[in-house]
């Protein structure tokens, strides 16, 4: 095959490529100067099935128990009343749980439902004063902001991972305590679940890791999720034969980690158009890092 071949063949794959809503996709759209697809078609609900399951016994206990404070409650009439739901009913609960404020069961129902082009419940503007205020006051990108709770919690605030991470932006409850101690506050580990303050310290414990990696998002968002010392590993793994970035996220070699890298990015072009506020994929500065 000729150059001339091997570069239409390509140039015909990343067309087709930037025709996806995806960190894929979006890189891409910019190697071709195309605008990125972000198809945003919610989903189509009739207000009949909807105004029906309000008078499912299991979704009024949910509501009730919800509007209470009692979420681990909630959740347990929630889950009963969703294993009895038809796929059209999934749906509809789904556009309900995001008109409580419920957020990530608006986001659970759109995966069990296989919707992926309702924008609005995929990727709520949750906590939107909270998040404005913490990127305001450390001069941090909201939309990464959003995609990093996004990405770690799908924004349930009370979450502990299995690790001991807790909350919407699951800190761990040491790096929460550094964290708040560099702020001049003092915690416990029970205060990370409240939103205003696990906002505001995971928003500083990130800020932290863009001032670590000269403001690259990519590596804040491989420290986030691996801890800064194993990215410095593999930058120093990397470092006699230097890679561009996209070509160094395809070296991570922990795949939670690479997995959550490549959505952080591709969430945050995702949450600009969500706010009116265009976003580049990569930055200038990113696109010409090599790592």
């Amino acid at each position: 095959m000729d150059n001339d071949s091997t570069l239409a063949e390509a140039q015909t794959l990343y067309y087709e490529l930037a025709q996806t809503r995806s960190f894929y996709g979006f890189l891409a759209a910019d190697k071709l100067g195309l605008a990125y697809e972000l198809v945003d078609r919610p989903v189509p609900v009739r207000t009949e099935d909807v105004t029906a399951l309000y008078n499912n016994l299991a979704i009024q206990r949910a509501h009730e128990l919800y509007v209470l404070g009692d979420e681990p409650g909630a959740r347990n009439e929630w889950q009963f009343a969703q294993s009895r739901l038809s796929a059209e009913q999934i749906v509809s609960s789904g556009v309900i749980a995001d008109s409580w404020g419920w957020h990530r069961n608006g986001i659970q129902a759109m995966i069990r439902a296989q919707y992926w082009d309702d924008l609005q419940l995929r990727f709520p503007l949750a906590y939107g004063d909270l998040f404005a205020s913490a990127a305001t006051e450390l001069e941090v990108s909201q939309q990464l902001l959003f995609a990093i709770a996004r990405q770690e919690s799908a924004f349930m605030h009370d979450v502990r991972s299995s690790a001991g991470a807790l909350g919407l932006m699951q800190l761990m409850p040491a790096t929460g305590r550094e964290t708040a101690t560099r702020a001049g506050l003092r915690i416990n580990d029970q205060d990370l679940l409240r939103p205003e303050i696990n906002i505001q310290l995971g928003s500083r414990y990130l800020a932290q890791l863009l001032n670590d990696f000269d403001g690259n998002r990519a590596l804040a968002a491989a420290a986030y999720n691996a801890g800064p010392n194993r990215v410095r590993q593999w930058l120093r793994q990397t470092g006699t034969n230097p890679l561009p970035l996209d070509a160094w996220i395809e070296t991570i070699p922990f795949a939670e980690t690479r997995n959550y890298v490549q959505n952080v990015l591709a969430f945050s072009v995702i949450y600009g158009y969500r706010m009116g506020q265009p976003t580049r994929f990569l930055s200038e500065q990113e696109i010409n890092s090599n790592l």
